[in-house]
């Protein structure tokens, strides 16, 4: 998870891990209902029936053509929040795209839980011709 403004160092090492992975990359994404499958069955959650977070996840997929492209023509986000247990986390997950959001004020748990959901959930075409988001999934699977 990027939590820092990036730098023309860090884009250069992105842009090279880039090239030494991408040919080694296939099409793995997995589907949000997966995604919400991994998330529930590997963390202690409650689910919060927020419409404000609802409302704040589908303008992220919406208004960002990149996560709107993984929506099918004519369907809408069907998002679900968690609030993970013992913890201010809040995760909003849309179980037909595979976006993600988490919000919380221990950014090292919240980055922990997003790069664990990143790996998991995978790239698919799009995303393996993107320098940042490959350099990403590599780093998160190599943790």
């Amino acid at each position: 998870m990027l939590t820092t403004k990036p730098t023309a160092e860090m884009i250069k090492k992105w842009q090279k891990t880039f090239e030494e992975n991408r040919g080694t990359l296939f099409p793995n994404r997995k589907t949000g209902k997966e995604v919400d499958e991994y998330f529930t069955s590997n963390y202690a959650y409650e689910e919060l029936g927020s419409q404000k977070y609802r409302d704040i996840i589908e303008y992220n997929i919406m208004h960002s053509n990149h996560n709107k492209e993984k929506l099918p023509e004519g369907v809408s986000p069907q998002i679900t929040i968690y609030k993970e247990k013992d913890s201010d986390i809040i995760v909003g997950i849309d179980r037909i795209s595979g976006f993600f959001q988490i919000e919380g004020d221990d950014i090292e748990k919240v980055a922990k839980i997003y790069d664990d959901l990143f790996a998991f959930r995978g790239l698919d075409g799009m995303d393996i011709e993107n320098y940042f988001l490959v350099a990403q999934y590599i780093d998160c699977i190599n943790k």
